[in-house]
């Protein structure tokens, strides 16, 4: 499967999620990277123009969602945007 979101979906069951690298860990465990890739991340929650500049990057571990086990870790980084309109 060469479409990146299409298997960040048949892994987690999540639309708008890219697996950006899966790294085997000292343990024998996997560590799956993934970014939100769905461009309505970006719009602005009051005004609604989306974002061009980045604000910060947080880095999560969910653990609630399908596919995490004790073999299978999962980092997912978000972007968090910049709203640039003065309203």
């Amino acid at each position: 499967m060469s479409d990146h979101t299409s298997v960040a979906t048949l892994l987690l069951e999540l639309d708008g999620l890219v697996v950006r690298h899966v790294e085997r860990q000292a343990d024998g465990s996997r560590l799956v990277r993934l970014e939100t890739a769905d461009e309505a991340a970006r719009a602005c929650p009051s005004c609604g123009v989306f974002a061009t500049r980045v604000k910060g990057v947080v880095r999560t571990r969910p653990r609630d969602l399908p596919g995490g086990s004790s073999d299978l870790w999962l980092e997912w980084v978000k972007r968090r945007w910049y709203c640039d309109e003065p309203g």
